[in-house]
């Protein structure tokens, strides 16, 4: 395992790999250095890469210790066990005192079998849903009755697809303030800021796709990252207007459309929360493109203390108020 310490030299070595989660993109990364996050670079090898990732430091509540989280992981297609023990194995030993990993690619046994030789295991507390929807782009789409009548009730209302490419102050105030509509409703527990946002969409390898009322009025917004053949969700803002009029189900079927006429393979809806929670709306509305229910590879933990384990899990249950699956 080696340390990248240039950005710019792990992501030219991130593209020898074919699929590239939008969580380990570059422009995920830009995003996240406006938070001032400390990000730190990892490659298998150099000359033959097979796993590739990037992480966030972060500081333990009340300590001078860190941990590393990884959202996601680049790897080959066809890598196994003894590869992903031994690029973790060698991970665990840096000085951090703990390992968070969530990784959203397909479910594989063989990293399973390796991460957990490495010593990972599966967290106290699950706090992401390890599952998706994969939606096949150059297949028939099979949508269910509700998301075929949304799409009708907005072709009445003479909605308006977009997409934008001239991205203004305007446009990024206006995400903002539907996903804070959005979060409020769900309950959700994060907000988008505009200067992360603004970042994010600066880079190439994101698209915005926007959705309007006859007045011009924005009721809805979607942000995909695209990894050809692949594309996935990485965030979605809707007006409270938007559950009236369909607006996000013709905005989801206008860029299955785009997507397919571009030749990409299949969209990934990155995570569906089926729950007896408000966020069971998002299952809902994805489950009714009928697309194939998948698992992701999900949470893993490495924690060198048994005490700062479980203050975490307590801290992201009772003060941070983190929903568990």
């Amino acid at each position: 395992m080696i340390q990248i310490k240039d950005a710019a030299h792990f992501f030219t070595l991130q593209k020898k790999l074919k699929r590239i989660p939008y969580s380990q993109s570059e422009g995920w990364y830009r995003s996240q250095i406006k938070k001032n996050h400390k990000i730190v670079f990892f490659v298998n090898d150099e000359e033959d890469v097979k796993i590739a990732l990037w992480g966030k430091e972060q500081k333990i509540p009340f300590s001078n210790k860190k941990l590393l989280l990884v959202n996601g992981e680049t790897t080959s297609e066809h890598i196994n066990e003894n590869e992903v023990r031994e690029f973790y194995t060698k991970l665990t030993a840096l000085n951090y005192v703990g390992f968070e990993l969530d990784s959203n690619n397909r479910y594989d046994v063989e990293f399973e079998i390796g991460i957990r030789r490495a010593g990972f295991v599966r967290p106290i507390g699950s706090f992401s849903c390890p599952l998706t929807i994969i939606f096949r782009l150059q297949e028939d789409f099979g949508f269910n009755r509700n998301w075929k009548r949304n799409v009708k009730k907005a072709i009445a209302s003479e909605l308006i697809f977009e997409e934008v490419v001239d991205i203004s102050a305007t446009v990024i105030t206006s995400i903002v303030s539907m996903f804070k509509e959005m979060a409020e409703l769900k309950k959700l527990g994060h907000q988008l800021e505009e200067h992360s946002l603004k970042a994010l969409l600066k880079t190439r390898d994101m698209r915005l796709f926007m959705v309007y009322d006859k007045q011009g009025l924005p009721l809805a917004a979607r942000v995909i990252h695209i990894n050809k053949p692949f594309a996935s969700d990485v965030y979605a803002a809707n007006s409270l207007t938007a559950r009236d009029n369909g607006a996000t189900y013709y905005m989801m079927q206008n860029i299955f459309e785009t997507l397919k006429q571009e030749n990409y393979a299949e969209f990934d809806f990155s995570r569906i929360p089926p729950s007896n929670h408000a966020t069971d709306s998002v299952y809902l509305f994805k489950n009714a493109s009928r697309g194939e229910k998948i698992s992701y590879n999900g949470e893993w933990s490495y924690h060198k203390s048994k005490r700062i384990e479980l203050l975490l899990f307590l801290y992201k249950s009772f003060k941070m108020k983190k929903q568990r699956y």
